[in-house]
């Protein structure tokens, strides 16, 4: 009976010790930069899909938004060696190029859309990551430059 007394505040110990480490754990792995390998940032032009009542011209200008964005990033932070829309520059041979790419799933003609957006390692197309932004053109693309820089610089 005196080893279960003593078992019971022991169990206790190491479940709130448990819990409390997990999360240091988790944040830990989570801390390595997921695009800090990555030495020029190009943005594919975006799709419109026909059941998107948006012009045609809304992917380059969404694009061209999002390549302007990350250059500002880009001049402040010093995250790439180059920053360019998919086919405007020849890249370099040997440079890991990090691609963003996206679908246009809701636009207004008052200057908001709504972009789902992927993150892909050129040379392997594997998806490093996806998101959703929605809202002014510009604010859209300031959130993607923004996502790059805390995945570039870890912040």
């Amino acid at each position: 009976m005196k080893i279960f007394k003593l078992m019971i505040p022991v169990i206790w110990m190491v479940a709130i010790w448990a819990f409390a480490m997990a999360p240091m754990e988790g944040r830990a792995a989570s801390e390595t930069p997921l695009f800090k390998d990555y030495q020029v940032a190009e943005v594919r032009l975006f799709e419109v899909p026909l059941n998107v009542a948006a012009p045609d011209s809304e992917g380059r200008i969404v694009a061209d938004e999002t390549v302007y964005q990350i250059t500002r990033y880009n001049a402040k932070f010093n995250l790439f060696e180059m920053v360019i829309r998919e086919g405007a520059q020849k890249v370099p041979p040997g440079k890991k190029v990090l691609l963003v790419k996206g679908t246009i799933t809701a636009y207004s003609p008052n200057g908001t859309c709504a972009v789902h957006c992927q993150f892909v390692d050129k040379a392997s197309g594997q998806v490093l990551l996806e998101i959703d932004p929605q809202g002014l053109r510009f604010r859209v693309a300031n959130y993607i430059a923004k996502i790059i820089y805390q995945n570039k610089a870890g912040k």
